[in-house]
C-alpha cells in the first residue's frame, strides 16, 4: 500500500461535451481520444504528484455535465478540496 503526504479530492464540473473528460484523461494517462463518450454520473481518476519531496494523491472527479446528473451534485461535493469549472 502506498503512502501519500497529502491527498486531495479534485471536482471538474462543467456543461456536457466540453472536455471535461479529455482533459483529464490526458492529464492522468498521456492519451486522447477525438470521440470520447458521455460521462454517466461520474468517472474517477488518480493522479500521483510530487512536489518538494512530497508524495500527493489527486482524486480526480470527472463528474457528468448533462441536467439529469445534476442532483448528483452536492452528493460529490461532500469532502472535496478543490474544483475546476
Amino acid at each position: 500500500m502506498s503512502h501519500y503526504d497529502f491527498t486531495f479530492k479534485i471536482l471538474l464540473l462543467g456543461d456536457a461535451s466540453v472536455g471535461k473528460t479529455s482533459f483529464t484523461k490526458r492529464y492522468c494517462y498521456n492519451i486522447f481520444n477525438p470521440s470520447e463518450r458521455l460521462t454517466i454520473g461520474v468517472d474517477f481518476h488518480v493522479k500521483t504528484i510530487e512536489i518538494n519531496n512530497k508524495k500527493i494523491k489527486l482524486q480526480i472527479w470527472d463528474v457528468g455535465g448533462e441536467e439529469r446528473f445534476r442532483f448528483l451534485l452536492p452528493t460529490y461535493c461532500l469532502g472535496s478540496n478543490a474544483a475546476f469549472l
